[in-house]
């Protein structure tokens, strides 16, 4: 029984180690800038990248047609522009707010103002946009979608946002926060467990060629495509 409690004692001093607010600022704070720049580099191209039929690089309506072979509730923006034309707005118009949408969520982020409806905002909205355009999508996309989905659900406000210095409320329980950072490098740790696997097994990553695929996809080559 002793051993048995020892266990027990230390799985949770694991798991709910008391922690500051600090790494959940940090985490905040680099996912508004990442959802930032990721909306502003793609602000010329977002309609070329992201239209239906007949003006993007790759139709949206064909990715999201493989999508729906996953599953039919997967975010897509194709929702909104379903939403959009039965209200009599056209589909550039719709992709714009979403875009607008998806740079402000970033810098409510980045300042800490609405914290939470911020998070969630960008997680489904930058979801939607690497779900439409998964043709050209990659990992840092996957990556931005987990950090977002973490950060909505995590103990916010932080002590460093514009949302707490306004309402001047209780700092969060350090074991919550502890139990929040913990499950997140778990699941870094999972990942990048599998994905150097991966990499060792393939021979692409050895010869050089995963590389080069990835040095010459979107958005790096967009403007050679627009105008070659």
């Amino acid at each position: 029984m002793k051993r048995l409690s020892a266990w027990q004692e230390r799985l949770n001093d694991f798991c709910f180690s008391a922690e500051s607010d600090t790494w959940l600022a940090i985490l905040r704070i680099g996912l508004g800038l990442e959802v930032m720049l990721y909306a502003l580099s793609l602000r010329d191209d977002w309609n070329y990248f992201l239209a239906g039929t007949g003006h993007g690089l790759i139709s949206r309506n064909l990715g999201e047609t493989i999508l729906s072979l996953e599953s039919c509730l997967v975010p897509r923006l194709g929702w909104f522009v379903t939403l959009g034309t039965r209200i009599g707005l056209h589909e550039e118009t719709v992709l714009s707010v979403a875009w607008i949408c998806l740079l402000g969520s970033g810098c409510g982020l980045l300042m800490g103002i609405a914290s939470r409806f911020s998070a969630i905002l960008a997680w489904f909205l930058h979801l939607c946009a690497a779900k439409s355009g998964g043709f050209v999508s990659y990992g840092v996309d996957n990556f931005t979608t987990i950090g977002l989905f973490y950060l909505m659900l995590s103990p916010l406000p932080d002590r460093y946002s514009v949302d707490w210095r306004l309402r001047k409320s209780r700092l969060n329980d350090p074991q919550l926060l502890g139990f929040w950072l913990r499950l997140l490098q778990l699941h870094l740790c999972i990942i990048y467990f599998f994905s150097g696997l991966t990499k060792c097994l393939g021979s692409g990553w050895w010869n050089g060629s995963n590389i080069w695929r990835a040095l010459i996809r979107p958005p790096l080559t967009s403007s050679i495509l627009r105008y070659s």
